[in-house]
């Protein structure tokens, strides 16, 4: 997919800044504002928003700008913000660790995706923080990593172990541990990626495994681990967005396994599934604001050539927050371009049918009580409906709606292919 002559669009001062930071602490450099920068509370804010905080105030932290008496508060709050990050990150590290050796030991190798292993690619790992772990599952070891688990003081819903959900989280209160359990790694039901699952059929005979802090952790290879991550963040831009974080894990991940990275594999299997663009964008992003090393990746001359403008996608991704959740719009916003997605074309009536009549299992999560009274939900539909045009006469006019967040992400998916 060769690029087209659209309108180029520009960043703010502050998003420049702040993929600039990001690269730096991606690749080990040091970091100065320039000069007349006064934006720090912004910074600040769009760095919670990605859940980078800790990486940011990493690098800015000796800058002379940070030390100015009138910025003395918001240091601070950085600082503190950071301290408290990194050592829960460390926590949480060391105590899912512990736990994935103890269910190692019996034999047992459950394949750990994202978390850990990417940031584990970082220099500093505990600053790339991440708030929870996957690992993924056979069905039948299920019952034996349950009671390991349950053990250990983690905490659960009781499962259905007739007919197990594509995941299980389970919560430690004693030291934050966040683990999910997946037995897939895409929601099977999902009309527009349930289908993604048979990309990876035959992952645990291709595994591979990693020394983290001396202990051994499997998971997926190379080739199959980045061609994971590109098809996770497909699934959260089918939703409400992702953040640039994801971004960066590609970046990363693709420099760090160079040679190892089967990119003709991976670009036939995205071409089928009409993702190519996706990537192609997610690439040039990463070559034009992430210090994306083609020469490190292995990246093969063909795709060098696959320029496409990655504008739109680079300010939807920055605006998203971290999984498409900076604001409750945007996250409704996710049912119309999953319609999308599932019908393969734009579909306006449809979209907005989407966006207002929205299934059950969507319903559910901000009114549980339709589990219990499905009959309800007309119900439910109608509250909805009178909480979202609330919520619009509070907000600016100017401010873009649900409705109006979808259509546009829409035009997003068709632009970069995905739908017609």
């Amino acid at each position: 997919m060769s690029g087209k002559g659209s309108v180029m669009v520009g960043l703010t001062r502050v998003q420049e800044e702040f993929l600039k930071i990001l690269e730096s602490f991606m690749h080990g450099k040091e970091y100065h504002f320039p000069e007349a920068f006064e934006e720090i509370e912004e910074l600040y804010q769009m760095a919670g928003i990605h859940k980078m905080t800790a990486a940011v105030y990493e690098q800015i932290r000796n800058d002379v700008l940070l030390g100015r008496s009138e910025y003395a508060g918001l240091a601070g709050a950085f600082k503190n913000y950071t301290m408290r990050d990194v050592m829960m990150q460390m926590q949480r590290t060391d105590g899912f660790l512990r736990i994935y050796q103890k269910i190692c030991e019996t034999g047992v190798r459950p394949l750990v995706v994202k978390g850990i292993i990417c940031r584990n690619l970082y220099e500093k790992s505990d600053y790339r923080v991440s708030g929870d772990e996957d690992i993924l599952v056979r069905k039948e070891d299920f019952a034996l990593c349950d009671e390991i688990l349950v053990a250990e003081g983690f905490q659960r819903e009781e499962p259905d172990t007739e007919h197990l959900p594509q995941e299980i989280p389970y919560i430690n209160p004693q030291n934050g541990v966040y683990i999910e359990m997946h037995f897939d790694l895409f929601a099977e039901e999902s009309g527009a990626y349930g289908h993604l699952n048979r990309e990876f059929g035959d992952v645990f005979d291709t595994c591979i495994s990693e020394e983290i802090q001396g202990q051994t952790v499997w998971t997926l290879s190379p080739t199959m681990h980045l061609f994971y991550l590109i098809c996770h963040s497909l699934k959260h831009f089918l939703h409400g967005g992702f953040g640039i974080r994801q971004v960066c894990d590609m970046v990363m991940m693709a420099e760090h396994y160079g040679a190892d990275i089967d990119w003709e594999y991976i670009y036939g299997r995205l071409q089928e599934l009409r993702m190519e663009g996706f990537w192609n964008g997610l690439a040039e992003i990463g070559r034009k604001y992430l210090g994306f090393s083609f020469e490190k990746a292995h990246y093969p001359v063909f795709l060098q050539k696959e320029h496409v403008n990655c504008d739109h996608l680079l300010l939807d991704l920055l605006d998203s927050g971290i999984f498409g959740d900076s604001t409750m719009e945007r996250k409704h916003s996710s049912n119309i371009t999953l319609a999308a997605a599932e019908s393969g074309k734009k579909d306006t009536v449809a979209s907005v049918k989407a966006s207002l009549f929205p299934g059950k299992a969507y319903m559910e999560k901000g009114y549980p009580w339709i589990k219990k009274c499905p009959w309800l939900l007309p119900v439910a539909w109608g509250m909805r409906i009178v909480g979202y045009l609330k919520r619009k006469r509070k907000s600016s006019k100017e401010e873009p709606g649900g409705v109006e967040i979808g259509m546009s992400r829409v035009e997003l998916l068709r632009e970069y292919g995905i739908i017609d």
